[in-house]
C-alpha cells in the first residue's frame, strides 16, 4: 500500500478530507487482510508488516495516454484488460486532489467492464480497496452502481450524486470490499451497473491485499486509562482496593442486597436461572422512540409468559428454525422447507430491585427507606417482584477496551464526574475545594474512562440497584458510616483485599478502612477535603461520590484483564497451545465465517480504543459501509446483525431525553463533531439502528446466555445463527451489516460448526474458569427469583457464591451446563434470612463527617399471626 500512495501521491491526501486507506471512508469496514491457510505466529507489536499489494498498475499510468481516450472492448490498458463496453482513460481531468494516475470512467459511452487477473489462494479472504465517485454531465441523476468481482465473490456499490456536484468538484471517496478467493487465480473485475448513459461511476487508486497473519495476545495492547489520572488519584493501589471493595458491596443496592457484582458475578457476566425474563422489544433504553417501537412494546407485554420462571434448555434459542444451519423461510419467498417453529421478543436480562421510590437513608442499615409502588409488568397478584432488565448484561472482564460501553454505547469515552452520559451533559458539575476550604462546582471531562461513565449508571439506576430517586449523595451518606463489606466474608487470601480483612472474617477492618478513609488516600485532597456544606447539606465526600465510585471501579476493572488464554500462548509463538481442531476453527473464524471481520484485533470485539483512536486506529468512531440496500454512515464496532427486528431495540440508534443521540454518526450529522475525520452530510444515509456494540470473545464459553436480547444458551446456537445469516436480514435490511448473508460453506456442516466452537472455546482464560487473581472476589449473595409461596411481599431466594482468594475456587461452569444441571451454588446459610431489610455494623466515625438526624423508622412488620392468602408464581 505505501508503494502505491507513492506511485499516486496519495499520502499528502490522507486526512484532507477523503479519510485514510483503511476504514475511514469506505463502504465496508476496511479489515486487515486476514487469517491464512497456516496461520502464522502472530508479529510482535514493535514489527512493522508490510501489505503485498496484488494489483499491477492500480493508479492506470500505463504509458501511451497523453490525453482522454476511448478504450473498446478486447482492447487493454496496460495490466488491465476491457472486456464488456467500453470505457474512458480519463488524463488529468475529474482526478483526486494529489493523486498522479488516471482515472477509469466505467461507461466510455456505454457500461463497460475492465479486469485483471490476480493470483490469490483459495478459501481465504482478500481486501479490495479503490476510489470511486459518479459523473454527471447531463440531466441523469441516478446514482452511478459499479460491482466489484474476485472470481465468482462480488459486492456492488450505489454512489449517490452529491448535492454540489460538479466536474470540478467531484465527491471521490474510498471504498472497500471483502471477498473469498475460491481458486488459485481469480479476476479481479470493475463492471458499470449504470446503462444507457455516457457518464458512469469511476473508479481510481486501485489495489487488493493478501491476507496477513491473525491477531496478536492481548497483551500486546496497552491498558487503555486516561492520561490525566494523576490529577484526580494519589494512589492507584487505594484506588484499585476502593473500587473492589464498592464493586462487591451488597450494601450499595437500596434493598441492601445488589452489588454491582450481582450483574457480573460469572466471569464477569450473569447466569441466573430464575426470574431473568423480560417481556422485551424496549424500543431503546430510554423507552419507545418510534410508534412501530411502541406498538411491539406493548404487543410483548401482552404475551409475556409471567414472572419468576425459571428457564430451562428447552427454551433455548428463543427464535428457533427447523433446521438451524440452513437459511429459514422467509415470508413472502417459497418455502425452503426450513420454517420458524419459535419466536419470543422476550429477553433473558437480570434481576434488579423491587419498585419502590426512595425516601430516605438510614443511618447503620443497609436498605434504604423506600415505598413500594405497583409495577404492572414485574408483580403478581398485586405484589412486586424483583425487575429485570430488557438487555443481557455483558461482561465486565476485558471491558477496559472499550471506547464506549453499554450494549448501546450510552457509557461515554469522557467520564464527567457525575453520570454516564460524558460530554453529552453539558451541566454535569462536580466540586472542588479552594485553599479557603470553600467548594467551587467544576467541570470535568476525563477521556478514556467509559468504564467510570459505566459504573455510574445501575448504582442509581430504578431497575437495577436503586429505589426510584436515590441520589449519589445518599448512597454516600449510606455508605460512609457502614463497614465496607460488612454483610459478606472477604478472604485474607484476597489478592486486592486481604491485607484489610477484619478479624471477623467479615468485610474490611472498619477502623483502618472505612470507606471514607480509603477515599482520603486514594484521591488527591482537592477533592474530599472541602470543610463548607452544599447547598443542599451535603458534605464535600458525599456530594462527590459519583467521581470517586466511577474512577475507583474504573480502575479496579482495568485490572480485570484476561490475556492468559491458549490463543495467547499460541499467538506468542507456542504452537501447541491450540489443538488441531481449534486451528481449523481460526481458519473458519478469519476466512469463511467471516468472523474476524467483526471481532478482530487482540481484544476479539468491536468498538475498543486501540481501533478507532489507538495503536490500530485507522479511522476514528465513524465509518462508512456497504449495507443490504446501500452505503450508509455507522458508528465503528456498532452492528446491526438480525438478531431480533430493529424496531424492537434501536441500540445506539436511540436519543437521550435531554442531551441527544448516542451514535457518533447522528452526532457528527447534528455538527457535535466527537471525531472529524469523517464528515457526515445531512443528506447521507445512518445506519445505526438495531445496531449494538460488538462484544468481546474472550471468554466466551462462560458468558453465555448470548447476544444482547440472551436469546442463545450455547456457542453452537450462536455459529448456526451467522450460518444462516442472521435471524432477521429482511426486517432489518435497512440497517443490516454487510457481512450478515449465509455462510454458504458451512451450511449443514457439524465438522466446521464444532470447529470454530473449540476455536472459541480456546479463547477462555483458565484464571477467569478458576475465579483466581485478578478474578478472585469477597463472598456474595445473590436473589434468584422469589419463594413460590409469600404473602405480602416476595421473598427472595438466596444463592451463596464463596469468597476466593488469589489462589481460586470451584471452576465456573458454562451457561448451557447450568440450564441441565441447575445452579452450581445453593443457598444453605442461615446468616442470610430471606428478609427485606439486612443490616450491617456501623464504622466508628467521626461525628463531623456526618450530617445529625435522627434515624428513621424501621417499617412495621405485619402483625403475628396474620393469615394472609399465598401467592403462586407460574413457571
Amino acid at each position: 500500500m505505501n508503494n502505491l500512495l507513492a506511485r499516486t501521491g496519495l499520502r499528502g491526501l490522507l486526512g484532507c478530507g477523503l479519510g485514510v486507506l483503511g476504514v475511514g471512508l469506505g463502504a465496508l469496514p476496511a479489515q486487515e487482510p486476514i487469517g491464512p491457510i497456516e496461520p502464522p505466529v502472530a508479529p510482535e507489536q514493535s514489527e512493522v508488516t508490510e501489505l503485498m499489494d496484488l494489483v499491477r498498475d492500480g493508479a492506470f499510468s500505463a504509458p501511451g495516454y497523453a490525453r482522454t481516450t476511448l478504450v473498446r472492448t478486447q482492447k487493454k490498458i496496460g495490466e488491465w484488460q476491457v472486456d464488456l463496453g467500453d470505457v474512458d482513460v480519463l488524463v488529468g481531468e475529474s482526478c483526486p486532489p494529489g493523486y498522479r494516475g488516471n482515472v477509469i470512467d466505467l461507461n466510455g459511452t456505454r457500461s463497460g467492464s475492465i479486469y485483471q487477473a490476480v493470483p490469490v489462494q483459495q478459501g481465504l479472504r482478500y481486501t479490495v480497496k479503490f476510489l470511486a465517485a459518479g459523473k454527471w454531465a447531463g440531466n441523469d441523476n441516478r446514482p452511478r452502481v459499479v460491482t466489484v468481482r474476485l472470481g465468482k465473490q462480488k459486492m456492488t456499490f450505489s454512489i449517490a450524486k452529491p448535492a454540489d456536484w460538479s466536474p470540478s468538484a467531484v465527491d471521490w471517496k474510498w471504498y472497500t470490499a471483502d471477498l473469498l478467493a475460491q481458486g488459485t487465480q481469480a479476476a479481479l473485475r470493475f463492471t458499470s451497473e449504470t446503462s444507457r448513459t455516457a457518464e458512469g461511476p469511476m473508479i481510481a487508486a486501485v489495489s487488493l491485499y493478501a491476507p496477513k497473519g491473525p491477531p496478536g495476545p492481548l497483551s500486546s495492547i496497552p491498558v487503555p486509562l486516561p492520561a490525566d489520572l494523576e490529577k484526580y488519584i494519589a494512589n492507584r493501589e487505594r484506588a484499585i482496593a476502593l473500587g473492589k471493595a464498592l464493586f462487591w458491596d451488597m450494601q450499595v443496592g437500596s434493598d441492601g442486597r445488589t452489588a454491582c457484582a450481582t450483574c457480573h458475578w460469572h466471569a464477569g457476566a450473569d447466569m441466573r436461572l430464575k426470574n431473568t425474563v423480560h417481556p422485551g422489544a424496549p424500543g431503546s433504553n430510554f423507552g419507545p422512540q418510534y410508534p412501530q417501537s411502541a406498538s411491539l412494546f406493548a404487543d410483548a407485554v401482552r404475551k409475556f409468559r409471567g414472572v419468576n420462571g425459571t428457564l430451562k434448555s428447552e427454551d433455548f434459542p428463543f427464535h428457533k428454525v427447523l433446521q438451524p444451519l440452513a437459511p429459514a423461510d422467509r415470508q413472502g419467498q417459497p418455502s425452503k422447507g426450513n420454517p420458524v417453529l419459535r419466536d419470543t421478543r422476550e429477553v433473558a436480562g437480570s434481576q434488579g430491585v423491587l419498585t419502590e421510590d426512595f425516601i430516605a437513608v438510614v443511618r447503620g442499615r443497609s436498605a434504604d427507606l423506600g415505598k413500594p409502588v405497583l409495577n404492572p409488568v414485574f408483580s403478581m397478584h398485586g405484589v412486586n417482584v424483583r425487575q429485570v432488565t430488557g438487555r443481557n448484561s455483558p461482561t465486565t472482564i476485558n471491558a477496559v477496551f472499550f471506547d464506549r460501553l453499554f450494549w448501546d454505547g450510552r457509557a461515554n469515552r469522557y467520564f464527567n464526574g457525575v453520570n454516564p452520559f460524558g460530554d453529552l451533559d453539558p451541566e454535569a458539575r462536580v466540586y472542588f475545594a479552594e485553599a479557603d476550604g470553600s467548594m467551587s462546582r467544576v467541570m470535568v471531562r476525563i477521556d478514556n474512562a467509559a468504564l467510570a461513565s459505566q459504573a455510574t449508571g445501575p448504582a442509581i439506576s430504578p431497575v437495577e440497584m436503586s429505589w426510584d430517586g436515590r441520589r449519589f449523595s445518599e448512597l454516600a451518606r449510606k455508605l460512609l458510616p457502614l463497614r465496607p463489606l460488612a454483610l459478606q466474608q472477604v478472604s485474607p487470601d484476597d489478592s486486592v483485599l486481604g491485607c484489610f480483612c477484619d478479624e471477623s472474617g467479615h468485610g474490611l477492618c472498619g477502623k483502618k478502612t472505612s470507606y471514607s478513609q480509603l477515599i482520603r488516600e486514594a484521591f488527591k485532597p482537592e477533592w474530599w477535603s472541602g470543610r463548607r456544606l452544599t447547598s443542599e447539606g451535603f458534605t464535600h465526600m458525599e456530594a462527590n461520590f459519583s467521581l470517586y465510585w466511577g474512577l475507583a471501579i474504573m480502575m479496579y476493572e482495568s485490572t480485570l484483564v484476561s490475556d492468559q488464554a491458549p490463543y495467547d500462548r499460541w499467538a506468542a509463538g507456542d504452537r501447541s497451545a491450540l489443538s488441531p481442531l481449534a486451528k481449523e476453527g481460526l481458519k473458519i473464524f478469519m476466512n469463511e465465517g467471516r468472523c474476524i471481520n467483526c471481532h478482530s484485533s487482540p481484544e476479539f470485539a468491536g468498538a475498543t480504543v486501540s481501533e478507532l483512536r489507538g495503536v490500530l486506529s485507522n479511522d476514528g468512531g465513524v465509518e462508512r459501509m456497504q449495507m443490504s440496500t446501500g452505503i450508509a454512515v455507522y458508528d465503528g464496532g456498532f452492528y446491526n446483525i438480525g438478531v431480533r427486528p430493529t424496531f424492537e431495540d434501536i441500540g445506539v440508534g436511540a436519543a437521550h431525553p435531554l442531551f441527544g443521540p448516542l451514535s457518533y454518526s447522528r452526532q457528527e450529522q447534528l455538527g457535535r463533531n466527537p471525531e472529524p475525520k469523517v464528515v457526515v452530510s445531512q443528506d447521507q444515509r445512518l445506519a445505526v439502528n438495531g445496531a449494538f456494540k460488538t462484544p468481546t470473545l474472550r471468554n466466551v464459553s462462560l458468558t453465555g446466555p448470548y447476544m444482547h436480547n440472551g436469546g442463545m444458551k450455547s456457542l453452537r446456537e450462536v455459529v448456526e445463527f451467522y450460518v444462516r445469516g442472521g435471524d432477521f436480514p429482511d426486517q432489518n435490511r435497512q440497517d443490516l451489516a454487510a457481512d450478515i448473508r449465509p455462510l454458504e460453506g458451512m451450511y449443514g456442516s457439524e465438522f466446521k460448526v464444532a470447529a470454530l466452537v473449540e476455536f472459541l472455546e480456546h479463547l477462555t482464560d483458565e484464571r477467569v474458569r478458576g475465579q483466581k487473581a485478578p478474578f478472585d472476589h469477597p463472598e456474595l449473595v445473590i436473589p434468584n427469583g422469589h419463594a413460590e409461596e409469600c404473602y405480602d411481599e416476595a421473598m427472595d431466594q438466596l444463592l451463596v457464591i464463596p469468597a476466593n482468594g488469589r489462589d481460586g475456587g470451584e471452576g465456573l461452569w458454562t451457561f448451557e451446563q447450568t440450564l441441565q444441571r441447575g445452579m452450581q451454588w445453593r443457598s444453605g446459610s442461615g446468616r442470610y434470612p430471606e428478609s427485606k431489610y439486612p443490616t450491617a455494623p456501623v464504622n466508628d466515625i467521626p461525628p463531623a463527617e456526618l450530617i445529625p438526624g435522627d434515624p428513621l423508622p424501621l417499617p412495621k412488620s405485619p402483625a403475628e399471626g396474620a393469615v394472609k392468602p399465598p401467592i403462586y408464581w407460574r413457571d
